[in-house]
Protein backbone atom coordinates (compact mmCIF):
# COMPACT_ATOMS: atom_id res chain seq x y z
CA UNK A 1 0.00 0.00 0.00
CA UNK A 2 1.41 3.34 -0.88
CA UNK A 3 1.74 6.05 1.56
CA UNK A 4 1.19 9.69 0.53
CA UNK A 5 2.87 12.38 2.43
CA UNK A 6 1.05 15.06 3.80
CA UNK A 7 2.00 18.72 2.84
CA UNK A 8 3.91 19.31 6.74
CA UNK A 9 6.19 15.82 5.18
CA UNK A 10 6.92 17.34 1.96
CA UNK A 11 10.12 19.04 2.17
CA UNK A 12 10.65 21.95 -0.38
CA UNK A 13 14.02 23.83 -0.68
CA UNK A 14 13.93 26.99 0.73
CA UNK A 15 14.30 29.50 -1.10
CA UNK A 16 16.51 31.90 0.45
CA UNK A 17 18.31 35.30 -1.38
CA UNK A 18 22.19 35.71 -1.17
CA UNK A 19 21.45 39.11 -0.54
CA UNK A 20 19.06 42.32 0.15
CA UNK A 21 18.94 45.91 -1.85
CA UNK A 22 16.50 48.54 -2.05
CA UNK A 23 15.46 51.03 -4.33
CA UNK A 24 17.30 54.61 -3.40
CA UNK A 25 15.43 58.13 -3.15
CA UNK A 26 16.98 60.96 -4.37
CA UNK A 27 19.11 63.33 -1.87
CA UNK A 28 16.31 65.88 -1.95
CA UNK A 29 13.63 63.17 -0.88
CA UNK A 30 16.40 62.04 2.23
CA UNK A 31 16.82 65.69 2.94
CA UNK A 32 13.15 66.16 3.32
CA UNK A 33 12.15 62.87 5.05
CA UNK A 34 15.07 62.09 6.81
CA UNK A 35 15.29 58.45 6.06
CA UNK A 36 14.55 56.12 2.95
CA UNK A 37 11.12 53.41 3.72
CA UNK A 38 13.29 51.06 1.10
CA UNK A 39 15.74 50.96 2.90
CA UNK A 40 14.73 50.87 6.40
CA UNK A 41 12.42 47.48 5.10
CA UNK A 42 15.30 46.35 3.62
CA UNK A 43 17.59 46.38 6.58
CA UNK A 44 14.62 45.20 9.05
CA UNK A 45 14.40 42.11 6.64
CA UNK A 46 17.98 41.59 5.98
CA UNK A 47 18.73 41.60 9.74
CA UNK A 48 15.67 39.31 10.71
CA UNK A 49 16.57 36.82 8.16
CA UNK A 50 20.62 37.26 8.70
CA UNK A 51 21.17 38.15 5.27
CA UNK A 52 23.58 40.93 3.97
CA UNK A 53 22.08 43.85 2.66
CA UNK A 54 24.03 45.20 -0.18
CA UNK A 55 23.92 49.45 -1.43
CA UNK A 56 23.53 48.31 -4.94
CA UNK A 57 22.05 50.86 -6.71
CA UNK A 58 22.32 54.82 -7.03
CA UNK A 59 20.17 57.19 -8.22
CA UNK A 60 20.85 58.98 -11.21
CA UNK A 61 18.64 61.63 -11.40
CA UNK A 62 16.04 63.43 -9.04
CA UNK A 63 13.14 62.05 -10.19
CA UNK A 64 10.07 64.39 -9.36
CA UNK A 65 7.15 62.69 -7.20
CA UNK A 66 5.41 59.83 -8.76
CA UNK A 67 2.37 60.19 -7.24
CA UNK A 68 0.23 62.56 -9.69
CA UNK A 69 2.04 61.24 -12.80
CA UNK A 70 0.50 58.56 -15.46
CA UNK A 71 1.51 55.31 -15.93
CA UNK A 72 2.88 56.64 -18.77
CA UNK A 73 5.22 59.22 -17.67
CA UNK A 74 5.78 57.23 -14.39
CA UNK A 75 7.71 54.84 -17.03
CA UNK A 76 9.20 57.30 -19.28
CA UNK A 77 10.30 59.26 -15.92
CA UNK A 78 12.14 56.22 -14.65
CA UNK A 79 14.35 55.30 -17.98
CA UNK A 80 17.97 55.71 -17.05
CA UNK A 81 16.72 56.90 -13.07
CA UNK A 82 19.32 54.24 -11.58
CA UNK A 83 22.94 52.98 -11.77
CA UNK A 84 24.55 50.46 -10.05
CA UNK A 85 26.89 51.16 -7.38
CA UNK A 86 30.55 49.95 -8.15
CA UNK A 87 30.95 48.33 -4.30
CA UNK A 88 27.66 47.11 -4.41
CA UNK A 89 28.32 45.36 -7.84
CA UNK A 90 31.67 44.03 -5.77
CA UNK A 91 29.68 42.78 -3.27
CA UNK A 92 27.52 40.74 -5.26
CA UNK A 93 30.49 39.17 -7.35
CA UNK A 94 31.87 38.12 -3.70
CA UNK A 95 28.87 36.73 -2.50
CA UNK A 96 28.38 35.01 -6.27
CA UNK A 97 32.02 33.15 -6.53
CA UNK A 98 31.61 32.17 -2.47
CA UNK A 99 27.85 30.37 -3.12
CA UNK A 100 26.85 30.36 -6.27
CA UNK A 101 29.55 28.70 -8.20
CA UNK A 102 28.97 25.12 -6.87
CA UNK A 103 31.34 22.19 -8.82
CA UNK A 104 30.17 19.19 -9.79
CA UNK A 105 32.58 16.42 -10.45
CA UNK A 106 34.81 19.27 -10.82
CA UNK A 107 33.14 21.30 -13.28
CA UNK A 108 31.29 24.60 -12.63
CA UNK A 109 27.95 25.25 -13.05
CA UNK A 110 26.50 28.83 -13.06
CA UNK A 111 23.91 29.16 -10.96
CA UNK A 112 22.28 32.36 -11.06
CA UNK A 113 22.34 34.99 -7.60
CA UNK A 114 19.30 35.32 -6.37
CA UNK A 115 18.95 39.49 -4.81
CA UNK A 116 15.45 40.89 -3.21
CA UNK A 117 15.05 44.38 -3.98
CA UNK A 118 12.39 46.16 -1.97
CA UNK A 119 10.40 49.01 -2.34
CA UNK A 120 8.10 51.10 -0.11
CA UNK A 121 4.90 50.91 -2.61
CA UNK A 122 4.16 49.14 -5.92
CA UNK A 123 2.04 51.16 -8.11
CA UNK A 124 2.76 50.83 -11.54
CA UNK A 125 5.98 48.73 -11.37
CA UNK A 126 8.18 51.29 -13.15
CA UNK A 127 10.79 51.74 -10.33
CA UNK A 128 11.17 48.66 -9.79
CA UNK A 129 11.33 47.38 -13.50
CA UNK A 130 14.03 50.40 -13.93
CA UNK A 131 16.02 49.09 -10.92
CA UNK A 132 15.96 45.50 -11.83
CA UNK A 133 17.32 46.65 -15.33
CA UNK A 134 19.88 48.23 -13.89
CA UNK A 135 20.71 45.45 -11.76
CA UNK A 136 20.37 43.24 -14.91
CA UNK A 137 22.58 44.93 -17.23
CA UNK A 138 25.62 45.08 -14.90
CA UNK A 139 25.02 40.97 -14.34
CA UNK A 140 24.77 40.74 -17.60
CA UNK A 141 28.30 42.94 -18.34
CA UNK A 142 30.07 41.03 -15.23
CA UNK A 143 29.08 37.53 -16.64
CA UNK A 144 27.43 37.00 -13.30
CA UNK A 145 23.77 35.03 -13.95
CA UNK A 146 21.48 37.22 -11.77
CA UNK A 147 17.64 36.85 -10.77
CA UNK A 148 15.86 39.62 -9.35
CA UNK A 149 12.93 39.33 -6.81
CA UNK A 150 10.87 42.02 -5.42
CA UNK A 151 8.84 42.81 -2.44
CA UNK A 152 6.68 45.84 -1.45
CA UNK A 153 5.53 47.02 1.23
CA UNK A 154 2.14 48.38 -0.27
CA UNK A 155 0.36 48.88 -3.71
CA UNK A 156 -1.34 51.55 -4.76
Amino acid sequence: MAHLATPAQQTKPQWRPAAVTYVPVSSERLAERGFNQAERLAAGLATACRLPIVDLLQRQINTTKQSFKSRGERIETMKNAFSINPDGMHLVKELYRESYLPTQKGMSQAKPIQILLIDDIYTTGSTLDACGQAILNAGFSMEIPVEIYTLTLARS
